[in-house]
């Protein structure tokens, strides 16, 4: 993960937290400020910024010269203890491996005062699996790259004795774990006097009321990390934290570091010394630079320059233009004005130069319909400041694409069809083909082809029509920026008539949500059967191609009340259509089931009247009334095929009616209690 810092006025935010088990974590490896060995973080200027540790998939093996030996540094490889380490040394006319725990044995840790006991157990039980939680993942790995107490006692910082001054060895690292071998990296080394720590380059600073950003050249070799110092008047130098300091990469300068002197805030007024010194991998620091001073008495608040809404143009040539627009700012310490572009605030690059007071640029060199987002900073004698303000625009052009032009189709055979045409001017999607009954369909009638754009500037189609029927075809840009245009000029295409003998249309049966279909041949059957169907809407459309024995079809896909009609062609072995069959129609029935009482008699039981009738599935309950004397009653409401009245008397009249689970109720039925 990397995070970009850019020097910037300080803006209100929450700043990220990490869990609380990452502060237990660190606080338990002996750091008295969990974030110490984190990048820097300024909640006051943004997310927090972290740096990430290395993946050892990635920086394998590091070896540092010594004299009549080596170090050899690496990572965990996947954040959890291996059984063992193997190290393969080659040199010297020999080749030889040793084997290391996973983690030293916890006496010989404390004993040379790697870690403490606490440290060590918490280590050993935290790497026993890898961490999944990120936030914990990154400090743990931070820290290992902090301490070399805590390296050595993981057997991630060995040292290597007994070597030949001058003699080259190649050293080779593997993991095992659960009798699986991972590659760790290799590495070459000379024994001999070590180089010196790399020292950062060209100090600066930036001083602000109460704070100073301090910048360097980053070092090169092994430096993984910086310590930076300050003192104020003739005091000490304070080595200030994070310490040690992980940078992250600043796209505007990625071979600059920035730190931010503001975890407390500075005096106004005051003259501050600071110095940096590097950390290698080997935990060794570099010399400290000379000394910088920063004058905060010099520093007041940047007035703040702020992007509006850009204004999107195109000229004649279809070509985008975005004009970006700001208040312009008057202070003696702009220099100039940074105008910064990318595809994201993360891919930010410098773009262009204006001036100091200038509150407009146009940027000429966009594409149409592809997203961008700007920047606006400063340039100030320390360097540029990155990104202060950021907005995003995307030239989409409202102009209607102009169609394609040389729109030619060719029938390949009696059902397929091809059209082909010239690409259209610019940069379209793509393309789409709609249909209509004749050239000069309305477009509001016009039937789209292809759902969705294509590319291509051909298409083949099936058109799966009667002999004989006629169509046409245009073709419509779609631009960059999604607007259609207008179609095209029209091709006109006849479906072929084959010829033969035509089927004959016998009959459209209308049934409940169906329409059967049935034919006869003249003469002999054809090798299939195409059965077409006119839509309420129009359209003609290929419902079922069947074996040519058939005689018949049920066409499910129907709805009432609307009408359709058919027809039918015949197909030989070669795939060649008929003349179509004569036209016929209908329209679906709609017979909706009602439940319906059958069965009805009542008869003397030891408990009264004893009703029973046959009971319907489509009935969820039957309501039982009794008419006695000319007055009715309603006397229950049962689901089972059944009921006994107690009360019965000779010359009672019983009604059932049975009911839908909807309410509805069925036909009901009625007997005489005699």
């Amino acid at each position: 993960m990397k995070n970009h810092i850019h020097p910037q006025p300080r803006r209100a935010h929450a700043p990220i937290r990490p869990p609380h088990l990452l502060a237990v974590s660190l606080l338990l490896l002996g750091l008295s400020n969990p974030l110490s060995v984190s990048a820097q973080n300024t909640p006051q200027t943004g997310p927090v910024q972290q740096g990430v540790a290395p993946d050892p998939a990635k920086t394998g093996v590091a070896a540092l010269p010594q004299p009549g030996g080596a170090l050899l540094r690496w990572t965990l490889p996947g954040d959890v203890l291996p059984d063992t380490y193997r190290i393969t040394r080659e040199g010297g006319g020999t080749t030889v491996s040793r084997d290391l725990p996973g983690i030293v044995p916890k006496a010989d840790a404390i004993k040379n005062g790697w870690v403490t006991a606490q440290q060590y157990d918490f280590l050993k039980a935290k790497f026993a699996t890898p961490v999944s939680d990120p936030f914990e993942k990154l400090g743990l790995q931070l820290q290992t790259l902090a301490s070399p107490g805590i390296a050595r006692t993981l057997n991630l910082l060995v040292t290597e004795t007994g070597l030949k001054d001058g003699t080259r060895y190649s050293y080779r690292v593997v993991a095992l774990r659960g009798g699986k071998e991972t590659p760790v990296g290799t590495a070459t080394v000379t024994p001999g006097q070590p180089p010196a720590v790399p020292a950062p380059g060209k100090l600066s600073a930036v001083p602000e009321r109460t704070r100073v950003t301090v910048a360097w050249q980053r070092a090169g070799g092994q430096v993984m990390a910086y310590r930076v110092y300050r003192a104020e008047g003739g005091a000490a130098p304070l080595l200030l934290q994070p310490s040690p300091y992980f940078p992250t990469v600043d796209p505007a300068q990625p071979g600059r570091v920035s730190f931010k002197d503001d975890a407390l805030p500075l005096k106004p007024k005051t003259k501050y010394s600071y110095q940096v010194a590097a950390l290698d991998l080997f935990g060794r620091e570099s010399a400290r630079t000379a000394v910088l001073v920063a004058d905060t008495g010099d520093a007041e608040p940047f007035p703040r320059a702020s992007l509006t809404e850009p204004t999107i143009t195109f000229g004649a040539d279809g070509r985008g233009n975005v004009k970006l627009n700001w208040n312009a700012v008057q202070d003696a310490r702009i220099l100039g004005l940074m105008v910064y572009r990318g595809s994201s605030p993360e891919t930010l690059k410098p773009l262009a130069e204006v001036a100091a007071g200038a509150s407009t640029y146009t940027d000429t060199s966009t594409e149409e319909a592809r997203s961008y987002v700007y920047g606006l900073g400063y340039k100030l004698a320390a360097g540029p400041t990155g990104p202060l303000s950021i907005r995003g625009a995307q030239p989409l052009n409202p102009a209607l694409p102009a169609p394609p032009k040389g729109l030619s189709a060719k029938l390949e055979d009696a059902n397929t069809l091809t059209l082909s045409w010239q690409p259209a001017s610019g940069k379209p999607i793509g393309y789409l083909v709609v249909r209509g009954a004749s050239a000069d369909t309305p477009s509001d009638q016009l039937v789209t082809v292809t759902p969705r754009p294509i590319a291509a500037t051909t298409l083949k189609l099936r058109l799966d029509a009667s002999p004989g029927t006629g169509m046409s075809f245009r073709v419509i840009t779609v631009s960059a920026s999604g607007v259609s245009g207008k179609p095209g000029e029209a091709v006109a295409v006849v479906t072929p008539r084959v010829g033969g003998d035509a089927p004959t249309l016998t009959g459209v049966e209308a049934q409940n949500s169906a329409l059967k279909v049935t034919w006869a041949y003249a003469g002999v059957a054809p090798a299939q059967i195409e059965v077409f169907r006119q839509n309420p809407q129009g359209d003609l459309v290929l419902v079922a191609r069947l074996p040519g024995a058939t005689t018949a079809f049920t066409d499910r896909n129907v709805q009432a009340p609307f009408a359709y009609a058919y027809l039918v062609a015949a197909l030989d072995a070669q795939g060649k259509r008929s003349d179509p069959s004569n036209v016929g129609g209908a329209t679906p029935l709609n017979i909706t089931a009602t439940p319906l009482v059958q069965g009805l008699s009542v008869s003397a039981g030891g408990g009264g009247a004893v009703l029973r009738w046959t009971a319907d599935k489509g009935a969820a309950s039957y309501t039982v009334y009794r008419t006695r004397g000319g007055r009715q009653e309603r006397l229950s409401i049962v689901t089972a095929p059944s009921y006994t009245d107690a009360q019965a008397k000779t010359g009672d009249v019983y009604r059932v009616v049975p009911i839908e689970s909807s309410g509805i109720q069925g036909q009901e039925a009625s007997v005489t209690f005699k």
